[in-house]
């Protein structure tokens, strides 16, 4: 389902006079301008733009007021000359005296002359001025017409969070959740819209097939497919044949995507599967040769491609191994492999294919990768476990993949993936849990003291977070301040664990040994095998 760009209703022309402008230095207008800035606006509200736009017109010449251009360039843009508009609102707006709506008025602007680049530039410095403005929502659509998802979804949830009146802002919200696999936030943002509006509808079967619910979600998308509009006929294809492919219908499905595939590798790939699943792999490599051909000879440019790339490949050796075209197999499994070094189809198809063109040695070593790969994984219950897990809670799947980049030595990308859970969820204490620990272990004490300090000001009397920050006081040696914060976390939570411990160590730097050997009894009345608790009480010998 492509997004569609939808611009809001106008904002109130009364708001349109000083707000217009920063807060900045700039001299008022003189009391002749205001005066006709004033009238204006009183015509504008009567909807007389003309008339508003005539009043104005004269005061545009060299030395005018910023205040008088910028309302009539919002006037030229309500009135439908966008041109004119841009004209006069784009110098203000290179300037500091440019306030939240008019820079989101020269986006417009330059939005309705196709000028893109321009039009992100102004929204993005409305919203920085402005973080809870309409901006926000213009600057979401607009990202998330690019297919920049994450980004538009950044700027339309808090938006359709706190303006539920406006549907098109939670459908395309929802739309961004979806795509980003975020089924609890996508479900929360679609409640209370009704089944009539196709989008919704649309969406709605999409959650109840990525919450394995097939039937339920074919029942909501089949209406869609006779009488939606023609612009999400192929998305209402794409997902009924995930359905029916889900529940072995591989002819329902090959009947929806025949003749509709286009230049869509996916829609290929899914097809694919839809002739394999139906006993005829010719067909099913047929579909993928011209997608392989280009496709997986270049470098993937990011990890959606990456997956969709190696997704392709194993299909399409699968496809050419029941062919028996092992060359042609090997040079695609292989491709596989190399996408997705941890995949246990594409080393066990490879190890085959292998094994048949004579290349026994490499076939083995295939087998080995394959062993590899599948003890390194967990058992089938306990992937379906975690994989509904991970479709319950988006916010911990993201967060244990932000942990393993960053043990990957990438701690700027974790950190960057940690801080978008944290703008999407603020009441969630874990993403901030894991800015500070992340930056605890890269060794950046300061920088982990300023995200704990950001931590405390959300949740003040969170006892992980002052204990947190005792534990940086503490790398940062600053031990008073360690002690008061660990003693105001016990005063919240008596059984915390890690505060007593650390607590226990400072003690005993300090000569309070008897206080630090009680802390780690306590300790060890609640952990009997802790072993750092039992090494230090074992130090400080009995009393």
């Amino acid at each position: 389902m492509k997004k569609k760009h939808f611009l809001p209703p106008f904002l109130a022309l009364a708001l349109l006079a000083l707000p217009l402008l920063a807060q900045t230095k700039l001299e008022p207008p003189s009391p002749e301008v205001a005066k006709t800035i004033q009238s204006a606006l009183e015509k504008a509200q009567k909807g007389d733009l003309q008339g508003a736009i005539a009043l104005v017109e004269p005061l545009r010449k060299p030395g005018a007021h910023p205040a008088a251009l910028a309302l009539l360039g919002s006037l030229y843009l309500q009135a439908g000359r966008p041109k004119d508009a841009l004209e006069l609102l784009d110098p203000i707006s290179e300037t500091e005296v440019a306030g939240p709506l008019i820079l989101q008025n020269a986006a417009r602007a330059a939005l309705a002359l196709n000028q893109t680049g321009k039009a992100e530039k102004y929204l993005k410095l409305a919203v920085a001025k402005a973080p809870g403005s309409p901006a926000a929502r213009d600057l979401g659509l607009l990202l998330g017409g690019q297919g920049r998802l994450e980004e538009s979804y950044l700027q339309l949830r808090p938006w359709a969070l706190a303006h539920p009146d406006d549907v098109e802002a939670r459908v395309s919200a929802a739309y961004d959740a979806v795509e980003l696999e975020r089924v609890p936030e996508a479900t929360e943002l679609l409640q209370g819209l009704a089944d009539d509006n196709p989008r919704v509808r649309l969406l709605h079967g999409r959650l109840l097939l990525m919450q394995q619910k097939p039937r339920e979600g074919m029942a909501l998308l089949e209406p869609l497919l006779q009488n939606g509009p023609p612009g999400l006929n192929l998305s209402v294809r794409r997902y009924l044949a995930m359905g029916h492919l889900a529940v072995g219908e591989s002819k329902a499905a090959i009947e929806l995507l025949n003749g509709k595939v286009g230049d869509d590798p996916s829609l290929a790939v899914l097809l694919s599967k839809a002739h394999y699943q139906d006993g005829n792999p010719a067909s099913a490599a047929a579909v993928l040769e011209p997608f392989a051909r280009n496709l997986l000879a270049g470098e993937p440019s990011s990890p959606s491609e990456r997956s969709l790339m190696a997704d392709l490949a194993v299909e399409y050796g699968r496809a050419l191994v029941a062919g028996s075209k092992w060359p042609e197999a090997i040079a695609a499994l292989t491709r596989a492999t190399q996408l997705n070094p941890d995949g246990l189809q594409g080393w066990q198809l490879l190890s085959r294919a292998q094994l048949a063109a004579g290349q026994r040695d490499d076939a083995n070593k295939s087998m080995e990768r394959f062993r590899q790969a599948e003890s390194a994984q967990k058992s089938s219950s306990a992937r379906l476990n975690e994989q509904q897990r991970d479709t319950e809670d988006p916010t911990g799947r993201n967060l244990q993949a932000a942990m393993a980049l960053a043990a990957q030595g990438h701690v700027d990308d974790a950190l960057s993936a940690i801080r978008q859970e944290i703008r999407l969820q603020p009441k969630d204490p874990r993403p901030r849990m894991a800015e500070v620990m992340t930056l605890l272990n890269a060794k950046r004490p300061k920088d982990a003291r300023n995200a704990v300090d950001g931590a405390l000001s959300s949740a003040p009397r969170n006892p992980d977070f002052l204990y947190l920050r005792g534990a940086i006081k503490m790398a940062l040696r600053d031990l008073p301040g360690a002690e008061q914060d660990f003693r105001q976390t016990l005063q919240i939570k008596p059984d915390h664990v890690a505060a007593m411990s650390d607590l226990a160590v400072l003690l005993t730097t300090n000569g309070k040994k008897d206080e630090a050997r009680q802390l780690l009894q306590k300790v060890l009345a609640i952990k009997p095998n802790d072993p750092v608790a039992k090494a230090n009480l074992e130090k400080l010998g009995s009393s």
